[in-house]
């Protein structure tokens, strides 16, 4: 499956979803780590990418 990175949507996250994140890697995030994730595109469209993917398997 092929993807063009810059038409997928940015994943929407929230301060929990973090949270969950957190437990999922097993590292809690600095205030930096979280504002930049929250701020920036680039990380969520990982995630959203990742999800899709996963979904397809």
């Amino acid at each position: 499956m092929v993807f063009n990175y810059f038409q997928v949507n940015p994943l929407e996250i929230s301060n929990s979803d973090l949270d969950k994140y957190e437990k999922i890697l097993g590292k809690s995030l600095n205030d930096e780590d979280r504002e930049a994730i929250l701020k920036f595109t680039g990380f969520r469209r990982i995630l959203t990418i990742r999800k899709k993917l996963k979904l397809n398997l």
